[in-house]
């Protein structure tokens, strides 16, 4: 697709009261143009005037951009050019012309010529104003936004109103201070061209034009400018136009060569991907504040942001420090090397590691010292903050200067230091603070050794598998090098949605839901357990022992026989009196003082023997798979909701969610939301007994269990027996998707309710009606998932409801009798059920999803999107065979908004093994959404994991608008420049 001639870049505009600033995407299609950009370092040169400016770009730029005359412009609109001369050097030339004159005329965006993305944004106002013109909200424009990044400015003085309109652009300039945390060194150079007078008089006018601008402000003009001079040009048509400009255009050459070598030994020479990255940065910032400086290195953070909790993380590490030996070479290297691995991933621009530090990196450093290293008393002899945040940095330095070599990474850097320690500072364990990063939470993956690892460092330090790029191998442990006995970390493709399954509590009738899983395995028949099918479980009470048993691995079955053979163990009478009447009274006395009718010390055991005594951080099946569990618990105070994960917290949740730092047995907890039960250093890790003990302590049949500095926990069905919390975890686990994937929610069966309304009855009396049924009754209610699951919005399609009604009172959920007549009934309610073959289907089209190759560009009114869908079963699996094998005897076939997509047959592989269908079409917008599904034969079509989704969604969810680089420290791989027919993709 041939690319357009428009060189429009933005125009400020004044509508009534507001100020807007509205620009075009020209420079990302100038970067588009540059064959080495990784490598390049643009300057930028920026021409004011009209007429006189015109005729000088024609003969300073080869370019093939056909710029609207002058004429045509409004005040302040700006053009970019690049000279094509340069586009292959290492220094590609760009040329701003903006439209100054000494009268206003409003400008026009090129909007409506479709091929370009527009934007406006609205100009903050300043002390309770805006500005008054448009000459004052050019000038705050230029000012703010262009002065930091230009090297050269040439105002054409006869365009402008002479000397005196040149000298008035300036002051206002002047008055709006340094714009940025560009270095002082690296000011632009200002150059007045003059047409009317000769060279002899240059040093004559320049002493003019000094003498008006000191007229207009009190400001001193170095404030903004390195210098000012004036060039003169012959007049026209006394020698050629090429001959006419040339002294002018050495002029800005040797201008733009100082303030370069300004900028490369400040650190703030730019390649061409950070340069229009930083502009666009800059942008933004204008439209939040026009009096705080646009600061560079935090806007080169903005996809990758230090830690928020870096001091917690800090102060972990330092508080475990008992000695000046191993401050000096133990945690002052690490804490460096973190910074550098933090600071300085593949494609980031090497800032000076002083200013980086002491921007980001000081204060948290200071605080942790106060909180962790000189937290005891006696540790405050060790080293003043000061001096250790001093030695940090130093140590960040000289780190730098390695790195700065280009022949080695930060990460192989890290790598290389942690091999370096010895024995015994590698023995040093956190429950809460990945060791190796020293900046995020652990996650669900303690290994043997007693370290674990964050989600980012498995990505930056292990190894892929061949066949599986969310595979990750963990042969060893990263912090301590101690063999892991082939440990593997599996990750979530980040394009793809979230899969949820969800069971009630219920006690014994938990069966219900495991039978109607296993018959859900039974209708997908891929050769794996259905568990793996999905990326988060959650489950209160019994529910919560049953998602913690299959994410164990035990299968379906196997689960199955855990929970029958654990309820016949903790759900056996406590020895009574065999006298008739007595033993009643005998049994109410007994579950009176226990608090329970059954004995906790059975359920206890029960539990110990099938789950373990892991906890939910240790490695597991469920790290392999990249399982997410999520219990549910209440307190005995006021019945709040708490949860407890293994995915340690990370995440952002709704506002009235929050961590507990106290003893819930001596707090009041807000009643808002739902709060997440996070480990400590040194206490809260919770065996996976106990967590399913607190769980399922429904109150009268077991007591409460108390957990080690935590507090006691009852039956996590009370208050949200239902998917409700699950959907909003969803966010945590991945927050650039909006809603799950596919949402499974197994109920435990309830009475069914007569369509008369409810049961109405007067006082039987006080056993019948007492307050003791009546708050049994009361619990029983809550058990029941299926009207608060009813009440959820989001797309149906998406969400599964299995539950079963009974004709009378639903069994008791200790009535281990019915058992095997539970798992009957729900193998009978589920037979023929065109749900459970939807969600058969489902299930398959959850295994595709899609990314993008690369960024989209915008020609002809369009996006070009190309991309491929990709399966989550990978090469060397035998159930992608078993998988492929299935979608061809059913015809499979994929679906762009319902037109079939050429070439889809669902057997097609790439060169590597696994899953690959190209996919390519042409979007108006990228926040449009866009629908890929499957459908097998005439059945229903199935939208694939992440469908419906929007380009600006993938690009996010990719992070292909990182040009600063990825916390992960995956490289930017730049495409191909491969021109594809238009015709061939398909338009949305």
């Amino acid at each position: 697709m041939k690319s357009c001639n428009h060189s429009y870049w933005f125009s400020p505009s004044i509508r009534g009261s507001e100020v807007s600033l509205t620009t075009s995407d020209r420079p990302q299609n100038l970067l588009s143009e540059l064959p080495f950009a990784d490598s390049q370092q643009p300057s930028l040169i920026v021409l004011l005037g009209t007429d006189e400016k015109t005729l000088a770009l024609q003969e300073l730029v080869s370019t093939k951009s056909e710029p609207r005359r002058s004429a045509k412009r409004g005040y302040g609109e700006t053009h970019l050019h690049l000279d094509s001369s340069t586009a292959f050097s290492d220094r590609p030339v760009l040329f701003a012309d903006g439209t100054f004159t000494n009268h206003i005329k409003p400008s026009r965006a090129i909007a409506s010529e479709g091929c370009h993305d527009v934007k406006t944004r609205y100009l903050p106002r300043l002390r309770n104003s805006l500005p008054t013109d448009l000459y004052e909200a050019t000038d705050q424009v230029y000012a703010r936004l262009l002065l930091p990044f230009t090297d050269v400015f040439c105002i054409f003085v006869s365009d402008i109103g002479g000397l005196e309109g040149a000298a008035g652009r300036l002051a206002s300039w002047l008055t709006k201070g340094w714009p940025s945390s560009f270095p002082l060194s690296t000011r632009p150079r200002i150059i007045i061209v003059e047409s009317t007078s000769s060279q002899e008089k240059e040093p004559q006018l320049l002493k003019t034009f000094l003498y008006l601008l000191k007229q207009k402000t009190e400001h001193d003009s170095s404030l903004l400018f390195s210098t000012i001079r004036v060039v003169s040009l012959l007049p026209d048509g006394a020698v050629s136009r090429l001959a006419r400009y040339r002294r002018l255009r050495e002029c800005i050459m040797n201008a733009s060569d100082q303030v370069r070598s300004a900028r490369r030994a400040s650190s703030y020479l730019f390649t061409a991907p950070h340069f229009f990255a930083l502009l666009d940065y800059s942008s933004n910032h204008l439209s939040v504040t026009l009096t705080k400086p646009f600061n560079v290195i935090r806007a080169s953070r903005t996809h990758n942001p230090p830690a928020s909790d870096l001091t917690q993380h800090l102060a972990n590490l330092l508080s475990k420090i008992t000695d000046l030996d191993s401050l000096k070479n133990f945690a002052v290297p690490l804490v460096a090397s973190s910074i550098l691995l933090d600071s300085y991933p593949p494609n980031m621009h090497l800032f000076d590691p002083r200013e980086v530090f002491r921007t980001l990196y000081r204060a948290a450093c200071y605080s942790a010292c106060r909180a962790g290293l000189f937290k005891d008393q006696d540790s405050k002899y060790l080293a003043l903050p000061s001096g250790v945040v001093k030695m940090v940095e130093d140590r960040l330095v000289e780190m730098f200067e390695v790195l700065s070599c280009g022949e080695t990474t930060a990460v192989e850097l890290h790598r290389e230091l942690l091999a370096g320690f010895n024995a015994e500072a590698l023995s040093i364990r956190s429950d809460v603070t990945c060791l190796v990063c020293v900046r995020r939470l652990l996650q669900n993956n303690i290994l043997s050794c007693g370290h674990g690892v964050c989600q980012f460092c498995v990505r930056a330090f292990c190894e892929k598998s061949p066949q599986n790029p969310w595979l990750f191998k963990l042969d060893y442990c990263i912090f301590c090098h101690l063999p892991t006995n082939g440990a593997v970390v599996k990750d979530l493709p980040p394009t793809a949605a979230v899969r949820v399954l969800t069971f009630d509590g219920g006690g014994v009738r938990v069966l219900i839901s495991l039978q109607k899983l296993q018959l859900v395995e039974d209708a997908v028949a891929l050769g794996f357990p259905i568990q793996e099918n999905f990326d988060l479980m959650v489950g209160p009470s019994a529910g919560a022992i049953a998602a913690i048993d299959l994410a164990k691995g035990s299968t379906v079955a196997e689960t199955i026989e855990h929970i029958e053979r654990s309820a016949t163990f903790a759900f056996q009478p406590r020895p009574s009196s065999h006298i008739p009447i007595l033993s009643h009274i005998m049994d109410f006395i007994l579950w009176i003082l226990n608090d329970g009718r059954y004995s906790a010390e059975n359920m206890d055991i029960a539990l110990q023997r099938e789950l373990g005594t892991k906890t939910l951080y240790d490695y597991s099946r469920a790290t392999a798979t990249g399982t997410k569990v999520c219990i549910l618990v209440t307190t005995i105070w006021d019945a709040s909701t708490c949860i407890f994960t293994n995915y340690n917290s990370s995440g952002t949740r709704p506002h009235g969610c929050g961590k507990l730092e106290a003893q819930l047995h001596r707090q009041q907890l807000i009643k808002a939301g739902y709060h997440v039960l996070s480990p400590q250093e040194g206490k809260r890790h919770v065996p996976l007994w106990e967590v399913a003990r607190c769980s399922s302590a429904a109150p009268s049949y077991f007591k409460a269990k108390e957990v080690a500095d935590l507090g006691a926990f009852q039956d996590g069905g009370l208050q949200h027996n239902n998917p409700s919390i699950a959907l909003q975890e969803v966010s945590v686990i991945n927050p650039l998707v909006d809603e799950p994937g596919l949402v499974v929610s197994l109920g435990t069966g309830s009475s069914r309710v007569p369509d008369s309304g409810p049961r109405m009855s007067f006082t039987r009396g006080i056993l019948k009606d007492g307050w003791i049924p009546r708050l049994l009754r009361a619990f029983k209610s809550t058990i029941g998932a299926k009207y608060a699951y009813q009440s959820r919005g989001g797309r149906k399609d998406k969400y599964f409801r299995f539950d079963m009604e009974f004709d009378g009172p639903e069994p008791r959920l200790d009535d281990t009798s019915k058992m095997q007549e539970l798992k009957a009934a729900a193998r009978s309610a589920m037979e023929g059920s065109t749900q459970l073959d939807r969600l058969a289907r489902c299930i398959i089209a959850e295994l595709f999803f899609f990314e993008l190759d690369s960024l989209p560009v915008k020609k002809g009114g369009q996006y070009a999107c190309m991309g491929k869908i990709l399966c989550r079963l990978c090469a060397g699996d035998p159930s992608l065979g078993i998988l492929i094998e299935q979608l061809n005897k059913s015809l499979a076939k994929f679906l762009l908004q319902d037109h079939i997509i050429p070439n889809s047959k669902p057997q097609y592989l790439g060169a590597d093994g696994n899953f690959c269908l190209v996919v390519e079409f042409e979007v108006d917008s990228r926040r449009s959404n866009i629908s890929l599904l499957i459908q097998e034969g005439s059945s229903e079509p199935c939208s694939i994991s992440g469908s419906p989704f929007s380009i600006n969604g993938l690009i996010a969810a990719q992070q292909l608008e990182a040009p600063f680089g990825r916390a992960d420290h995956a490289k930017r791989q730049r495409p191909e420049l491969t021109e594809v027919d238009s015709r061939k993709r398909q338009r949305i």
